[in-house]
């Protein structure tokens, strides 16, 4: 008897797998231009929702520092 697998996601895990198919080169782009918005508008331009969206100012420094820290084992 097969066994059945579960293909139904969690919203997390969704968020998750968008966070993980972002490339290095979108990530960083994305990053590089929310640091120059913060920047001209004094920090007013922070975005943080709920729930999370991928684009989100906070969702994409921390998806950063994850990579980093995957890159270079200082966590």
């Amino acid at each position: 008897m097969l066994a059945t697998v579960n293909l139904i996601m969690t919203k997390t895990e969704l968020f998750e797998q968008k966070q993980a198919e972002m490339t290095d080169k979108e990530l960083h782009d994305l990053v590089r231009t929310e640091l120059s918005k913060l920047c001209k508008t004094g920090g007013k331009s922070l975005t943080m929702c709920v729930p999370p969206m991928v684009t989100d100012t906070d969702m994409l420094i921390s998806e950063l520092l994850n990579r980093f820290k995957r890159l270079t084992n200082c966590g």
